[in-house]
């Protein structure tokens, strides 16, 4: 069975296609993080190596855009907050975030930039509000307690009322996956960053164009965040950046700019984890019409008419990657990509979900996305 289905408004297969062949758009940074992160051909902005995570700060633009005028609107969100936060953590005892933006920076293969604008931040982004005009079809909370040391992450539905009601956890069996959030230590470094613990499994929902029914499930291993600066009032991670948007339509929506030149968001933090082929061949691409394995292998030996990686005997994927899931390290049996990330993220309501039918547990089976 297959997990779930990609699927980019507008984008067609030819326009899929370029994406798979084309080059990197972007150039690429250096990192400071252990182990290093050299910069790699064809591997998008700030691109990393295998098992390596990006600076958490990996901006290489050059800022020269244009302030938009007149600037953007971007009520209901705190335009006093340095990162349009949609809540405020003051005085809470967790800090409560959305992610606003996720840098893909590995495997190349997603951090181009039709993936990064067609799929990525157009989940990301806000469903026509503060000025944003994704869908708000992949909202990934994290919830810091910096109390007890826990940090605890996961995928959220399509909330119907952001501001107030605010977002829940999915913890929902979606085709057989057990979605739910994840909780693990976490510390913090001397210069004030914090870093988690390696997560096991975390399988992030990815609800397509806002539909509860039908759900991509993104399955990362071994994954963990590091380098993450909270604001002191912990409502921030990174800032917006007001001059990295268009000027606002009549309808009082703004576009990002071209990342090449500025960016919309200033990450500062960093994520890092592997997908195995096995798992990514279970995905379907709607608009490419093969699987998530094709995609990331750029379509190196595949079969069922190209839409599928092939396998051998054993059900592993002929195809070669760029990491290892028994080893958990680069190389080795390559059965698998490492995917690695900078992100922004800015506070927001978490409630306990028991009214949410994906969050409390009683949404039964969940989909596949139309997947066979």
């Amino acid at each position: 069975m297959k997990i779930g289905t990609f699927t980019i408004a507008g984008a067609s297969a030819v326009a899929f296609g370029f994406a798979l062949a084309a080059p990197a758009l972007f150039g690429a940074c250096s990192s400071s993080s252990v182990p290093p992160a050299p910069a790699v051909a064809g591997g998008g902005a700030c691109a990393t190596e295998a098992g390596a995570f990006p600076p958490p700060n990996c901006d290489d633009t050059n800022e020269s855009c244009p302030a938009p005028n007149p600037a953007c609107p971007v009520a209901p969100c705190n335009a006093s907050s340095a990162c349009l936060a949609m809540a405020d953590n003051t005085g809470k005892p967790t800090d409560d975030l959305r992610l606003r933006k996720l840098n893909v920076t590995a495997p190349s293969a997603l951090a181009q930039h039709f993936i990064q604008a067609g799929v990525i931040d157009d989940g990301v982004n806000l469903d026509n509000t503060c000025g944003e005009q994704g869908t708000g079809s992949f909202s990934w909370l994290a919830r810091f307690d910096t109390t007890n040391m826990k940090l605890t992450t996961g995928g959220a539905p399509p909330a119907d009322d952001p501001f107030n009601a605010g977002y829940c956890f999915v913890n929902q069996n979606i085709s057989g996956l057990p979605v739910a959030p994840v909780t693990v230590n976490m510390t913090q470094a001397a210069d004030g960053s914090w870093a988690s613990d390696v997560i096991p499994k975390l399988y992030v929902p990815i609800y397509i164009n806002g539909d509860p029914n039908n759900v991509v499930v993104l399955p990362l291993t071994s994954a963990k965040v590091q380098s993450v600066m909270l604001s002191k009032d912990g409502n921030c991670i990174g800032t917006f950046n007001a001059d990295g948007v268009s000027p606002p339509t009549s309808g009082g929506l703004c576009a990002d700019q071209d990342p090449s030149s500025c960016e919309r968001w200033l990450t500062n933090g960093a994520l890092g984890g592997f997908i195995t082929l096995k798992e990514a061949n279970a995905v379907n691409v709607v608009t490419l019409g093969k699987s998530l394995c094709v995609l990331l292998t750029n379509g190196t030996s595949t079969a069922d008419g190209g839409t599928q990686c092939a396998t051998n005997p054993d059900g592993s994927v002929t195809a070669k990657g760029d990491f290892c899931s028994t080893t958990d390290s680069p190389g080795g049996c390559e059965d698998s990509y490492w995917l690695a990330a900078a992100f922004a993220a800015s506070a927001a309501v978490i409630n306990d979900g028991s009214t949410v039918a994906a969050c409390n547990g009683s949404m039964a089976g969940g989909t596949d996305a139309g997947a066979d």
